[in-house]
């Protein structure tokens, strides 16, 4: 039985652009993914996304954006919470049953956004 009942996530993602047609975007395509009950633009480089831990993790969601070209941001502060936030996470997992090889979803795949590459446009070509 595990100790935290609380299986619907709540998180913050922060990016590195202050474009909100970023934010905007990412959230745009976080809503279409199964798992996710919610993702709406908090700030102007910022989603909040609600999401099922028993399907998803931050890391699995975070990894499929920087996947498709988005950058998130890289500060001390953000890569200590992704690190505490994973190993909770895992750990809420292991104790209700879930793992990745049992999971149907072991990793997230989006959508690659047809309109707009979101990194800045001399990186775009970057090899």
């Amino acid at each position: 039985m595990p100790i935290c009942k609380d299986i619907i996530k709540q998180r913050v993602i922060h990016f590195q652009s202050d474009d909100p047609e970023v934010a905007r975007r990412a959230s745009e395509l976080l809503s279409a993914v199964p798992g996710v009950s919610r993702a709406r633009v908090t700030e102007g480089n910022s989603i909040r996304i609600h999401y099922d831990v028993r399907e998803l993790t931050l890391q699995m969601i975070e990894q499929a954006l920087q996947d498709i070209g988005f950058n998130l941001s890289d500060n001390v502060i953000c890569k200590i919470k992704r690190g505490l936030i994973a190993y909770c996470e895992e750990a809420l997992r292991e104790s209700l049953g879930v793992t990745t090889a049992d999971s149907n979803t072991p990793s997230l795949s989006l959508p690659t956004p047809h309109a707009h590459d979101p990194r800045p446009y001399q990186w775009r070509n970057y090899t």
